[in-house]
């Protein structure tokens, strides 16, 4: 256990110092296409998958990360549709990356366990090494079969480290109002998805974001977190509405909602700090974000909160440097969400271009 900072906690990612807080603390020479550049040891490479995502959640991450740039989703959702082209654009990626760094890898979207490449995904990422490899999902295809199995079974059967899937509230109908799909898992379904997924090894974690008048207090993290206990779940994330630069941000659905229904994260860590059924585990200061890590009943209890403005500020005093990879539904490796924006190897040219 470390000790608490409680500076950290009021300049969050601000505080953030590459060589002095970060989780690494050192950069990596990579070679990109005869490209060389630094990047963060412990970046994440995220596969961005081409399925769009079934829900129409007011908070959605996907939909507010181009409006932060002042572009709409469709901007950079241009996807490869070609098989061949687009594997062979992940398995180059790999093979630079995995050289020198091995990152973490995620599979997230969109909605990637309604993806029909899920399972060579799973298997070409298994094949490759690939570190510590997280699925992110509504949770509404896992049941769903492809190529033979269940697509948790694909997940749990390929080493898939942890399960992120997103759940607004425990109440059925609550939950399917906020999210605003009616695909959500059941919860015999969510049990079927912990049981099959701690059997192959794979940790599942509940993913919650903080919204007023849904889970906005205390009472109501202690509630969530018992549903999860409920469902087998051992591990729960509180994520604050991400904020963005007011300069650049286009204020489509999302934007609106989280500047209307932002919780504030601050006053809830301070109420979490001086209940004895919490405890300290860690914290983390990253370059856009800042996470807390605590212990509540068996129940490992991460709350995090992030700044795309701050992340737009980094990106600008050091543009040489790389904090994540993505790696883009039209087959571009990427250090940004936007696929026309810090490429790093390019998307695979078309027959005949």
């Amino acid at each position: 256990m470390t000790a608490f900072v409680d500076a950290w906690r009021r300049q969050k990612c601000a505080a953030f110092d590459l060589t002095a807080n970060s989780s690494a603390r050192r950069t990596v020479a990579v070679e990109f296409a005869g490209d060389v550049r630094s990047v963060y040891a412990n970046a994440n490479l995220s596969v961005y998958s081409a399925q769009a995502c079934n829900a129409r959640c007011a908070f959605c991450v996907e939909e507010l990360r181009p409006a932060s740039r002042g572009v709409e989703l469709a901007t950079q959702r241009k996807a490869e549709p070609d098989d061949a082209r687009w594997f062979g654009a992940l398995e180059r990626a790999l093979d630079v990356v995995q050289r020198e760094l091995r990152p973490s890898v995620s599979y997230t979207g969109g909605e990637p366990s309604k993806d029909p490449r899920l399972p060579r995904v799973l298997r070409t990422l298994a094949a490759r090494g690939a570190r510590k490899r997280t699925v992110t999902t509504n949770g509404s295809g896992l049941l769903d079969v492809r190529e033979g199995q269940r697509v948790i079974d694909w997940i749990a059967g390929t080493g898939v480290a942890h399960l992120n899937v997103s759940r607004a509230h425990p109440d059925q109908d609550t939950n399917a109002r906020l999210m605003r799909y009616a695909e959500g898992p059941t919860l015999p379904q969510m049990r079927a998805v912990v049981d099959a997924a701690r059997a192959g090894g794979t940790r599942v974690r509940l993913s919650c974001v903080l919204v007023d008048g849904a889970i906005a207090t205390l009472a109501d993290l202690v509630r969530y977190v018992e549903f999860a206990r409920s469902v087998g779940v051992d591990n729960v994330i509180f994520r604050q509405l991400m904020k963005t630069d007011p300069r650049t941000v286009t204020p489509n659905f999302v934007v609106r909602f989280s500047d209307r229904k932002r919780v504030a994260l601050e006053p809830l860590l301070d109420a979490v700090s001086t209940d004895a059924r919490f405890q300290f585990v860690q914290q983390i200061v990253g370059y856009y974000y800042y996470v807390e890590v605590w212990r509540l009943d068996g129940v490992d209890v991460i709350f995090e909160e992030a700044d795309l403005a701050r992340l737009e500020g980094t990106k600008r005093s050091a543009p040489r440097l790389v904090h994540e990879l993505v790696f883009h539904p039209d087959g571009c490796l990427a250090s940004t969400w936007q696929p026309w924006d810090g490429v790093l190897l390019a998307a695979p040219a078309s027959p005949g271009t």
